[in-house]
């Protein structure tokens, strides 16, 4: 799980790479208020787990340029 936060404007944006008992990745993106239960989720195919990670990488880029900041805990991998 790849996690930024905003923390002036109390938001968050996470990124997970899943793959399916087929073999299948799929990047989901959740996003919304700390502390709220308001949000958005939005589940998209990727055609590999390097493309997913690609994509995952173009997001913390966009995020970091945003004014996100990267949360490093115990579940995540290397944030983006």
């Amino acid at each position: 799980m790849y996690r930024w936060i905003h923390e002036t404007k109390n938001r968050y944006y996470q990124a997970h790479l899943l793959q399916d008992l087929f073999g299948e990745w799929t990047l989901v993106r959740v996003w919304g208020g700390l502390g709220s239960h308001q949000g958005a989720v939005r589940t998209t195919g990727v055609s590999s787990y390097a493309d997913g990670l690609a994509q995952v990488q173009a997001i913390g880029k966009r995020r970091r340029q945003h004014g996100y900041l990267p949360v490093v805990d115990a579940y995540s991998e290397e944030n983006g």
